[in-house]
C-alpha cells in the first residue's frame, strides 16, 4: 500500500509540475464519497461488530484508519492520479 501511495504522489507532483499549480485540495464531493463507502464497508468489520473500543475511533466511532478492503483494490484506487477530485489552488 505504501508503494501505492507513493506512486499517486509523485503522479500528483508531477501534474502539479507540468501544470503551474502550487497548491491543491480534495473537492468536497470527492471526500464525502469516499469517505460513505469507507464507512459502509468498515460498518461490516470488528471494529463496528466486536464492541471494540480504540485509537482508531473518533469521538463519534467512525474508523478512519483502517482500510476495509483489499489491498488489490487500493492498488487500483491509488493506480492513476485523478486531478478531477481536486481544486487548484
Amino acid at each position: 500500500m505504501l508503494e501505492a501511495q507513493l506512486k499517486y504522489i509523485v503522479e500528483a507532483l508531477l501534474y502539479m509540475d507540468e501544470n503551474n499549480i502550487r497548491t491543491f485540495s480534495v473537492k468536497q464531493s470527492a471526500h464525502d464519497k469516499y469517505n460513505e463507502w469507507m464507512q459502509l464497508k468498515l460498518k461490516k468489520t470488528v471494529w463496528y461488530l466486536g464492541g471494540c473500543h480504540s485509537w482508531y475511533q473518533d469521538a463519534k466511532g467512525n474508523v478512519t484508519t483502517i482500510w476495509p478492503d483489499f489491498t488489490w483494490i487500493y492498488y487500483l484506487l491509488m493506480k492513476n492520479f485523478d486531478y478531477k477530485n481536486y481544486i487548484r489552488q
